[in-house]
């Protein structure tokens, strides 16, 4: 096979810009502390580092997911503990005017006071977080008017908070005011305060305790939540920290293995250097002595 001086030349010049390209890309690893720039020059690798960033995405999101929960449960437990303690001071007021110390005038005086009541548990119905209801259901609607009807509907609200974890946020102003017999009972007590005597007062309690109970059920089932979504967080975080290992060990190179490549490669590219200087300097006087 006859080589000619062209394809000679070409064949060193190819091998010489593979040794530069070679030495660059160790150059950019001791610069940037990363394996590769492109996919392409360590496609494995590459890979394990596209679904590693795909996964820490996803955590993002949850996480966005689980403080937007967490606003939510903080908010609606906030609201449970203020209807305790106004159910409290109700019942406190129907033991007191159920007595035989009560008078009308006592009554007249206590339901004044109840009425306020009524109006701060349809307020705690109608909080807000953001700009959005807490109790509404899906609507966007207010949920309670100033007698207590509810025009919110029972969808729950939802957050997906892992991957297939999906929980319910808060219950529903018809849970929380309507089917726990919070308004109900104290309209009773204050329909009684109006116009019963204090034995009619007095038998509103068990309708208050009983609502009472109601809330402490969804209180609990509230804090529960907040747990539920505090463990969920944690896991975000060690997941987080296990892919972002992950993603180092494929993409990270140490100084002193990048060191060593482009030490290896400066020392390739001189040894081309000076074998291509010997043969590219051959003439034809050399060929035929």
């Amino acid at each position: 096979m006859r080589i000619s001086n062209t394809y000679l030349q070409t064949r060193v010049l190819h091998h010489l810009q593979a040794n530069l390209s070679r030495m660059a890309q160790a150059q950019a690893q001791v610069s940037s502390g990363n394996r590769f720039e492109a996919i392409s020059e360590d496609p494995l690798a590459g890979a394990r580092v596209v679904a590693t960033d795909r996964g820490l995405r996803g955590i993002e999101q949850y996480r966005r997911n689980a403080t937007a929960a967490r606003a939510r449960v903080d908010a609606e437990e906030a609201v449970l503990d203020q209807l305790t303690d106004l159910l409290i001071r109700a019942k406190e007021l129907a033991t007191q005017e159920g007595s035989g110390t009560s008078t009308p005038l006592t009554r007249s005086a206590v339901a004044s006071e109840i009425q306020q009541i009524l109006s701060q548990v349809v307020a705690l119905g109608n909080t807000q977080v953001g700009s959005e209801y807490l109790f509404a259901g899906h609507q966007v609607v207010t949920p309670f008017d100033a007698t207590g009807a509810y025009f919110g509907d029972t969808g729950q609200r939802q957050a997906e908070i892992g991957q297939d974890y999906l929980m319910t946020t808060n219950h529903t102003g018809r849970e929380l005011l309507v089917s726990s017999g919070v308004l109900s009972g104290l309209q009773s007590l204050l329909t009684q305060l109006q116009t019963g005597t204090s034995t009619d007062v007095r038998g509103t309690i068990s309708g208050l305790d009983a609502a009472f109970d109601q809330v402490q059920t969804m209180l609990a089932a509230t804090g529960a939540r907040a747990r539920q979504i505090d463990s969920a967080m944690q896991n975000a975080d060690a997941l987080e920290t296990s892919l972002q290992l992950t993603r180092s060990d494929a993409q990270d190179i140490s100084l002193e293995e990048a060191t060593t490549r482009l030490v290896g490669a400066q020392n390739t590219m001189q040894a081309a250097l000076l074998a291509a200087s010997r043969i590219l300097n051959t003439s034809l006087t050399d060929y035929l002595r």
